[in-house]
């Protein structure tokens, strides 16, 4: 009952949330992200907002995409009257929040050597998703450099520790952006809103037709003739009045049926999606078992980031989150990549006593530049993730001073597998999760 209750307040405060127009911090840090992102591919500017997966992802896209010579421009714009909405889960001391907003998005291929367009999407209706993560106290919180002893807020260790140099495995930086994505709206707001303008007109221009009529009809019969003006007037309101309502039946059947059959197909070619979005609450309870900090925002983010990390790197023999076949020549080709929305929970199991093994199922518009041409595919793969079971999500903020226990080494030990002084292993699986397989 107490869950029932719990997710019931839940799903008011995103009704309210909804229904309440009044600018939030996280509807001004999309919209920011919004423009770090397009900024991004214009000219290679970091996104400040970005998590720290995400901008690893970023920069090993920008490598490939110079690599294949190619270009990629993305603008999104928001439209007038846009609809858009924050929902916000408090996990004390945490909040995600899923925050949207109805833009125009375009794109554009472009071969950088002959500056010829290989492929461009025109402005398109969309929504535009961000998952927002946020700890109120995290960046001033205290922290002690175990190297040196050095004491600052945790903001100032971004980038090490400024007194020793100590490198540190950085997870996030709050509030940020720990995944986004686009989709396609079911119908323009234009194709909506030529409805009434365009019946309107019908009806007034029909009235107007009437009302002339009528006058010269009755002109020479009325005595005195001025009487005529009036009859020409009623039968030009009462035109224009039936002709609306019989215009816009008219018209909205049709438009109905367009809607049917835009409907119909979207259902069809997005059912996959559909089904994998309800296996959503199952994926968070498995996990919760095992971890009660887990978050399925932090780890939807996470996820995806690996995801694309793994496709663009150019190396995955030497990655501390890939465990799987290097050999990978489906993902070579790959240029870009887009999140569908939705992640399936296959299942998930104990293995050889303190391994949690996850096997998920996550869905993408991919595009890829295949003997010199644009290939734009509709790609899902199951990826199977592993952590030990005593490794703790912290999903506010979570650093670690990695130091080699072989040679006490210090450095950034996200994306490498060994230690680059003396070799030694380090296994991410005792802090997070890592991607052990990897197939279409």
């Amino acid at each position: 009952m107490s869950n029932f209750m719990e997710r019931f307040s839940e799903k008011m405060k995103e009704i309210q949330d909804m229904a309440n127009p009044k600018e939030k911090p996280e509807d001004r840090l999309r919209d920011s992200f919004m423009n770090e992102i397009t900024r991004f591919y214009e000219d290679g500017t970091e996104p400040e907002h970005a998590s720290q997966d995400m901008r690893y992802y970023l920069h090993t896209h920008e490598q490939r995409l110079a690599d294949k010579g190619i270009k990629i421009q993305r603008r999104f714009t928001t439209v007038k009257d846009a609809t858009k909405g924050t929902r916000t889960k408090n996990k004390p001391p945490y909040t995600a929040s899923l925050s949207f907003i109805e833009c125009n998005a375009s794109s554009q291929y472009t071969n950088v050597s002959t500056q010829k367009v290989m492929k461009k999407h025109k402005k398109s209706s969309s929504i535009f998703y961000t998952n927002i993560l946020d700890r109120a106290d995290s960046q001033n919180a205290e922290y002690e450099c175990p190297n040196c002893g050095h004491h600052n807020t945790l903001s100032v260790f971004t980038n090490g520790c400024p007194m020793c140099g100590t490198r540190f495995q950085m997870k996030q930086l709050f509030p940020c952006v720990s995944n986004y994505y686009l989709l396609s709206q079911i119908v323009d707001r234009k194709s909506i809103d030529w409805l009434i303008p365009t019946v309107a007109t019908l009806a007034v221009l029909g009235g107007i037709g009437t009302a002339i009529g009528v006058t010269i009809n009755y002109w020479p019969q009325c005595d005195p003739h001025y009487m005529a003006l009036f009859f020409g007037a009623g039968g030009g309101l009462l035109a224009g009045f039936f002709g609306f309502i019989c215009l816009y039946l008219f018209f909205g059947f049709f438009f109905a049926v367009f809607m049917m059959s835009r409907l119909t197909a979207t259902a069809i070619s997005t059912a996959d999606v559909a089904s994998a979005s309800l296996t959503k609450g199952s994926l968070a309870k498995a996990m919760s078992r095992y971890d009660p900090e887990f978050s399925y925002d932090l780890f939807e983010g996470k996820v995806i980031s690996l995801f694309r990390a793994i496709a663009y790197s150019k190396d995955r023999t030497n990655m501390s989150v890939y465990r799987g076949d290097p050999n990978l020549p489906e993902l070579d080709t790959l240029i870009d990549i887009d999140y569908r929305g939705a992640m399936k929970y296959l299942n998930s199991r104990i293995q050889d006593g303190d391994n949690l093994v996850l096997l998920v199922r996550v869905y993408f518009n991919t595009t890829h530049l295949i003997k010199g041409k644009i290939v734009q595919k509709k790609e899902d793969y199951n990826m199977t993730l592993v952590k030990k079971l005593t490794a703790r999500e912290n999903y506010g903020f979570s650093i670690h001073a990695v130091n080699c226990k072989a040679c006490a080494s210090s450095f950034d030990a996200m994306h490498v597998l060994k230690c680059p002084t003396c070799g030694a292993p380090y296994m991410l699986e005792e802090e997070d999760w890592v991607v052990y397989g990897l197939k279409k």
